[in-house]
């Protein structure tokens, strides 16, 4: 199968860019907008803008009626600018795409000063009640264009397909979510109220179309959305901590998360207790090292939550390993009476009943939920990961220990008394752990300068970087199915498998079946991508189960699935499961009942086949086991030459090597000249249809660089001939990815894999010539059948483009790349 017509990077995004502008006046407007509002208020150069803000007091008090109108248009500062144009020039510009110019306008008033209107009326109604820590700011007036974006968005949503209409809603109330219950301060909860009302919005603008089904992805959606859970309470603490601390009802759990305690240590001030002495060591020792180390629980949460995502059981462990130890580290400080909140005292009753809801009840919560899901994360690493990840973290531990102890005990001049060995063997272990994992455990001397304190600061988080790049390296060795025989797949080939099924039986490749063993797909494994290759080996009724089956497998591996190179006739069962598919080449076929190699139409195959046979050239069908010892050496020769003439590696996947041309079942034609010299070598694989073979399939090509012209159409016209005389139906000279029909017209929305295969064409061009190859295939009057591209979601695509990229050239080195670069930089020149 041959590979990419290129086309230049310039042609490419020239019309991409075209069609974004003219098809986005509304989102470019509103870029634009944002940065003239906040040019002429002066919110891009830092000023202050709140005259322009909106809120209870700007709205009531001070009677500025119309800010709730200016409260949209103003950013508050030049990052909230920088944002609020990134925000309208993505997601808004998709709505867009989703709504329609004018429909996306009037939505976006709507929902901006709609959700403004009501946000200010909750704002204020729950202003009135005693300790609301979201509410304790009412006097700045909020300022964000970002509110009409999220309301608009989520309006949109509605209307958008199933899979993104799941996404939007799910990463767009997750991220709003965790700002407000967090972070807390006025803008999140406006943001959530127009997100709110957007969603209700797009329901109504639904309300007369017919309910779409939500197609079939449980696992998938029940995996993001456990790891978007797991994320919020992993990111929003820190995002609150980034923050200052945060007004949010669940803020009150990020005290877990800092260095120290500066509400604890303002009371240690007034009255002394026993944990003022570990905040006071906290304080004295306090630098980046000790605030990083804080936030380790978090990191973990993130680190967790990617794992998830992929299913990967190891990811659900560290999450509900880290969210118990969260919980019951609030536990503790309840019954140790080191929590510095007294609903009696202070009279802060509904403080601590939040304070326990984040603290305790979110993460135990999130632990008990991931227990019951724990059949969705089903992906295990290896034995041998396992092990190596062990042997990683307790090398990291005992190098860091070790190091820290001999190197505090040559410093321990520098600390703050004199430190026996026992205090700083228990000290070693202490560094490890966060801060707030030691409250109430008894304080030991500390050094106050020099490098000591800065060991005494970093070595935890050494410790904790390795630890998590050992699980990050652990997520990618999960255990494989082991590669089963072939012999089921070349009965089902038989059957029938199209002319580009038997290229399922080349090396890499793995075979999936059907629980009845009745259907089968080929698929390479690459990362954790699993790329079908070519139509699914099944029959017409039981289409549907088998895709659906390999698509099932897969995702329970933690797989991303992906069908390459399948046939228009499959493409309805992908439609009915909501999938997308792009167009990535064409396959040339020719039809036997129409060769006839007469008439001025064949006359370029004609005259090459008619001259070699005047020069004693002969066509030799032959196997691999059948040849000669010479004959093997002459094939190698030709094959090493071609090889050696080459820049880059020689390419795989689809493209057959002389390993594949082994095969005992693919037929070799040679053309053989007077002097039994070899001077083309070509190899066929058969194609079946209930048993019976029905065509060949061209793969591996080579001729004699100093050969004479015209033989390899020599060969092929041979080939077709020969084929129609035993009674053949089909003569594939192959695939080209990305080519296209003559007088067709490239598509005018490249997606990032179509931009890879034309990148990499453009550079394998001078070395591979493929775009002369698929020219000189269109001699044979061949039939042009489509290959498409089938995959569930559009945002993995740059993840399926890098996994095709690694199996086309599984063996290029980094010096490889820079030459397919370099090429394809002048190629495009």
């Amino acid at each position: 199968m041959t590979a990419p017509v290129p086309r230049s990077a310039a042609r490419h995004w020239r019309p991409v860019a075209r069609r974004y502008l003219t098809t986005h006046p509304v989102a470019l407007g509103a870029a634009v907008l944002v940065l003239v509002t906040a040019a002429l208020t002066g919110s891009l150069w830092g000023q202050d803008v709140s005259y322009w803000g909106t809120g209870p007091l700007s709205v009531f008090a001070a009677g500025h009626w119309w800010t709730p109108f200016t409260a949209v248009l103003v950013p508050g500062s030049p990052v909230d600018a920088v944002i609020c144009v990134v925000l309208a020039l993505t997601v808004y510009a998709y709505a867009e795409d989703l709504l329609g110019h004018l429909v996306l306008v009037w939505v976006t008033a709507v929902t901006g000063l709609g959700g403004i209107v009501i946000a200010i009326g909750l704002h204020a109604a729950t202003w009135t009640v005693t300790d609301l820590r979201p509410v304790e700011a009412a006097e700045i007036p909020v300022v964000d264009p970002a509110i009409a974006i999220a309301g608009a968005v989520m309006a949109a949503s509605a209307v958008a397909s199933a899979l993104w209409r799941r996404r939007i809603r799910l990463i767009g109330f997750a991220v709003l979510a965790m700002f407000a219950l967090y972070v807390g301060d006025a803008d999140s909860w406006y943001r959530l109220a127009a997100a709110a009302l957007g969603l209700a919005g797009g329901a109504w603008l639904t309300r007369r179309s017919a309910r779409r089904p939500w197609h079939r992805s449980s696992v998938r959606e029940i995996r993001a959305l456990a790891a978007a859970l797991v994320a919020v309470t992993g990111f929003g603490p820190f995002a609150a901590v980034i923050a200052g601390g945060g007004r949010g009802p669940l803020s009150l759990a990020v005290d877990a998360f800092t260095q120290y305690d500066q509400d604890l240590i303002d009371r240690c001030d007034a009255q002394y207790t026993s944990i003022c002495d570990h905040q006071f060591t906290l304080l004295i020792t306090r630098g980046a090292g000790p605030a990083i180390l804080a936030l380790v629980p978090l990191a973990l949460l993130l680190v967790a939550a990617w794992g998830m995502r992929r299913g990967r059981r190891a990811g659900m462990v560290l999450a509900i390993a880290v969210e118990t130890l969260v919980a019951a580290l609030a536990v503790y400080s309840l019954l140790s009476g080191q929590l510095y909140i007294d609903p009696w005292v202070d009279g802060t009753g509904f403080e601590y009943l939040l304070w326990a809801v984040a603290s305790i009840g979110v993460p135990l919560a999130t632990a008990v939920l991931l227990v019951v899901l724990r059949r969705r994360f089903p992906v295990r690493a290896r034995a041998s990961a396992v092990r190596g990840f062990a042997v990683i973290v307790l090398g990291a531990f005992v190098v860091c220990a070790a190091g820290y102890l001999i190197a505090e005990w040559l410093l321990r001049q520098t600390y703050n008394k004199d430190p026996s060995f026992t205090d700083l063997l228990v000290e070693t272990v202490r560094r490890f752990i966060p801060s707030a994992f030691l409250q109430g455990v008894s304080e030991l001397p500390y050094p106050r300068h020099g490098a000591a304190l800065w060991i005494y600061q970093w070595v935890g988080v050494v410790f904790w970087a390795a630890v998590i790049v050992a699980m990050l390296w652990l997520y990618r060795r999960i255990r494989v199915p082991a590669a089963a025989d072939d012999a089921q797949f070349r009965a089902l080939l038989r059957r029938g498998g199209g002319t580009l099924g038997y290229l399922g039986l080349w090396r890499g490749n793995r075979h999936w079946y059907s629980d009845d063993e009745q259907s089968a797909v080929a698929y390479r494994l690459v990362g954790d991508v699993a790329i079908a290759i070519a139509d699914p080996l099944t029959t017409t009724p039981h289409r549907a189960q088998a895709i659906r089956g390999f698509v099932d497998f897969c995702l329970g591996h933690g797989w991303l699935p992906v069908f390459y190179s399948i046939h228009d006739e499959f493409l309805p069962v992908f439609d009915a499961m909501g999938w997308e598919h792009t167009s990535v080449g064409e396959e040339t076929v020719m039809v036997l009942a129409d060769v006839t190699l007469t008439g001025k139409a064949w006359q370029k195959v004609r005259q090459p086949m008619t001259r070699a046979e005047r020069e004693g050239v002969t066509a030799v069908w032959t196997r691999w086991h059948d040849l000669t010892t010479a004959q093997i050496a002459q094939i190698e020769e030709i094959d090493e030459q071609w090889v050696a003439d080459k820049a880059l590696p020689e390419m795989g996947f689809t493209l057959g090597s002389i390993e594949e041309a082994k095969d005992p079942e693919v037929a070799l034609l040679l053309a053989v000249d007077a002097a039994s010299r070899i001077q083309v070598v070509t190899s066929w694989m058969p194609s079946w249809r209930d048993g019976i073979q029905v065509g060949w399939t061209l793969d591996f090509m080579r001729r004699r660089a100093d050969g004479p012209n015209g033989l390899m159409e020599f060969v092929i016209a041979k080939a077709a001939l020969s084929g129609k005389m035993i009674g053949l139906e089909v003569l594939s000279l192959s695939g080209a990815p990305l080519a296209l029909k003559p007088g067709e017209a490239p598509s005018a929305e490249p997606t990032v894999l179509t931009s890879l295969l034309a990148w990499m064409a453009q550079a394998l061009e001078p070395a591979y010539g493929f775009a002369s190859l698929f020219r000189f295939k269109s001699k044979f009057r061949p039939e042009y059948r489509t290959i498409h591209l089938a995959y569930a979601d559009p945002v993995t695509l740059p993840r399926i483009a890098v996994a095709v990229g690694r199996a086309y050239l599984p063996d290029a080195s980094a010096r490889d790349v820079l030459a397919l670069a370099r090429a394809a930089r002048g190629g495009a020149r």
